[in-house]
């Protein structure tokens, strides 16, 4: 729906030697950096072998073969298309096409100019003279307009997408979503990552720092990552799933044999959430298979949590600010001793709408509260602060 990947491996193409590793991805997780570290060789089952991957390197040891030369810049021209004209005419089809058109209207307008140099008499006022010179002027436009689109279409390929395409290539190596391998011949490569939770963190990521989304980010995630795997819990339950990225951060941190449910009452953003975490179920993790998105308002949900579910271990509050004390009196039944509850933005509302939230846990004997500081996601100049409790009693 708003995210939508496709194969996990779709294309494999040339990075430049100045391109490096220091350039890849840097996560404040520990567990996303694991899964996220550049492999200096590629994997058994994606190595390349033949001639058919050897024109993607670009490090060359020697003189570049002829023939590798052509086929690369063959393939060069059926790459990257930017819209559906160029997905079914490549270009060299299109050139073909645009010149072949210049060259008929040219043909025509000659052959029309001779036939009123023949006979002077057809610039007359003569029945017909009106429609040769119609046609003649058709024929000389056309020529004129298919050899502009022409070459326009010509001019706009070449060096300029090959740039393009290594802005796209870096700003994705940058971003975590592609990684450098060398291959077999020794030349560095890069490709598009596997499709994995650490990837769709790293989009999510991408996507937050682009249009400043209110995803928690890799700073908060590093921090609920650390507290999850401290205390390792059964069962997890977070209340405002966005699209996913703190379900994802929250399951890759949990044990084996713990489970997250994550409500979202936004069906947009709910569909979103269960869509990122169907993908995250690929990879070595397995984060997704954790992970149970559901749709609905959280706290009458939490209030009829099922006495035969297990007691919730951790409980992650990032919905509406306001209500954030709402949400823990409605689990409070159902949270087990010792229980975690961590609570997001409590800095930057704690004089506003999770005020009540914070009094309450500060003052209450049945927690001992604690607050971390941290800065607000994609903000580091604006303060921030996840307030941590424990359930005594």
């Amino acid at each position: 729906m708003l995210l939508t990947w496709h194969s996990p491996i779709t294309c494999r193409q040339p990075v430049l030697k100045a391109t490096c590793c220091r350039t890849g991805y840097k996560s404040l997780l520990p567990y996303q950096r694991a899964s996220s570290r550049w492999h200096q060789t590629p994997p058994p089952s994606r190595r390349t072998h033949g001639p058919h991957h050897r024109h993607l390197g670009i490090v060359q040891a020697g003189p570049e073969d002829p023939d590798r030369s052509a086929r690369r810049q063959m393939e060069d021209e059926l790459r990257d298309p930017s819209n559906f004209l160029e997905y079914m005419l490549p270009r060299s089809v299109r050139l073909v096409l645009l010149w072949g058109a210049a060259a008929s209207c040219l043909v025509a307008a000659l052959l029309g100019v001779g036939r009123l140099l023949q006979d002077p008499l057809a610039l007359s006022d003569a029945p017909g003279s009106t429609q040769d010179i119609t046609n003649l002027a058709i024929n000389a436009a056309g020529a004129a307009g298919f050899a502009a689109l022409a070459s326009a279409d010509s001019a706009r390929g070449g060096a300029a997408r090959v740039a393009q395409r290594k802005r796209l290539r870096q700003a994705q190596i940058k971003a975590g979503i592609r990684e450098v391998y060398v291959n077999q011949e020794g030349e560095r490569m890069s490709r598009l990552r596997e499709l994995d939770d650490g990837l769709i963190m790293a989009r999510l990521e991408s996507w937050g720092a682009r249009d400043n989304m209110p995803f928690i980010g890799p700073q908060k995630a590093a921090i609920l990552g650390g507290l999850v795997a401290d205390k390792a819990p059964r069962m997890a339950v977070e209340v405002g799933a966005m699209a996913g990225y703190s379900a994802i951060a929250i399951a890759r941190a949990l044990p084996a044999d713990g489970r997250l449910v994550s409500y979202e009452r936004d069906v947009w953003w709910w569909a979103a959430a269960a869509r990122c975490a169907w993908q995250a179920r690929s990879g070595e993790s397995g984060a997704g298979n954790k992970i149970d998105v559901r749709l609905g308002d959280a706290i009458p949900a939490l209030a009829q949590w099922p006495a035969s579910a297990l007691r919730i271990d951790l409980l992650f509050l990032d919905g509406v600010p306001k209500d954030s004390l709402a949400y823990l009196q409605a689990a409070e039944p159902h949270l087990a001793p010792g229980a975690l509850v961590v609570a997001d933005n409590a800095g930057v509302f704690g004089q506003g709408g999770m005020r009540g939230y914070l009094e309450y846990v500060r003052g209450s004997p049945r927690y001992s509260s604690r607050s971390v500081a941290c800065t607000l996601e994609w903000r580091p100049d604006v303060p921030d602060a996840i307030e941590v409790s424990t359930f005594l009693s």
